[in-house]
């Protein structure tokens, strides 16, 4: 699913970075290589093949680091290619009048880390042009994968582009999928959250290590929990049982309550041992979560749920 292989990409992305930089920044090459081409190969641009990529690209008697092509094989974008950390704002006026020169409707820019793309024949200043401007390391993997969806191929070499706030290619994750985000996000603490009837589903949940992740239906709020509490050690099959009643499990190693039914909506954990019964309403899925948080040791304050600012 490419949202899900994107934000892979861009994990590994953000640790190159973080663990690399110095040497990712020596030159254009060793950016390229590490940084570059796995993002434009998860986009659909292999950067191997010349019936979709050309590199070193001849744009008005220079070379475009790449020219990515459409079905037709004619350029539907060049991007240029800088070293990590190298300004990017010096090189833009004169990319998009190559490109202009050229007949190239889009024009991009990189370092590897910062990411910028701009509508070549759209008149007015360079940002009532820019279409994208997005930092790998500055921003949650998910919202990146959301705005680089502009610069996935079939998007790019379609009739129209759509842009980032209206991602064309969102797979389902646990519940379905993940809704559109905005960077307009409010952050309440979830130990004063609380829902009443017309209250709307957060865009996000923020646990105490800053770790983000969307929230595609109530009763994720439970099932990412558990994942982060068994991913930190809190949540082991030695306490499954402080979340059980007579009757009822919420989470255990087997979709069977004690009482000897099924789970309704038995909903297994990926890289864990157990089940969560995910047959919850919306004031369930919030009262859950803050007993299992609760009942880990966690300080509620410290954990947030985002929503959309309106």
């Amino acid at each position: 699913m490419l949202l899900d292989e994107l934000i892979a990409v861009i994990e590994v992305l953000k640790r190159r970075i973080a663990d690399h930089g110095p040497t990712l920044g020596v030159n254009e090459t060793r950016t390229r290589m590490a940084l570059i081409d796995p993002l434009l190969q998860v986009l659909g641009w292999d950067t191997t093949h010349p019936s979709i990529v050309i590199p070193e690209y001849d744009v008005s008697g220079r070379k475009a680091d790449y020219a990515l092509l459409d079905q037709k094989r004619r350029p539907s974008a060049t991007v240029e290619a800088k070293r990590l950390g190298e300004s990017l704002d010096s090189h833009l006026g004169q990319m998009i009048n190559n490109s202009n020169l050229v007949g190239v409707e889009y024009a991009g820019i990189t370092d590897g880390d910062q990411w910028q793309l701009y509508e070549v024949f759209r008149c007015g200043t360079l940002e009532d042009r820019q279409l994208l401007s997005v930092r790998i390391s500055e921003s949650p993997s998910y919202l990146i994968a959301l705005k680089l969806l502009l610069l996935w191929r079939p998007n790019l070499t379609s009739d129209q582009v759509e842009l980032a706030s209206k991602p064309i290619a969102v797979p389902p994750t646990i519940d379905g999928p993940v809704p559109p985000v905005s960077d307009s996000i409010d952050w309440a603490p979830l130990s004063k959250f609380v829902a009443h009837r017309t209250t709307h589903l957060p865009e996000l949940i923020r646990f105490p290590d800053g770790s983000e992740h969307p929230l595609p239906a109530w009763n994720s709020l439970v099932l990412l929990t558990v994942e982060w509490l068994w991913s930190m050690g809190l949540l082991t099959t030695g306490n499954l049982s402080d979340f059980s009643s007579k009757a009822r499990h919420l989470v255990y190693t087997e979709a069977i309550h004690p009482s000897g039914k099924q789970f309704f909506n038995p909903k297994p954990i990926a890289g864990t041992s157990v089940v969560v019964e995910a047959n919850l309403s919306k004031f369930n899925s919030l009262k859950r979560t803050k007993d299992l948080l609760s009942g880990c040791g966690q300080d509620l304050s410290r954990v947030h749920l985002g929503v959309r600012r309106t």
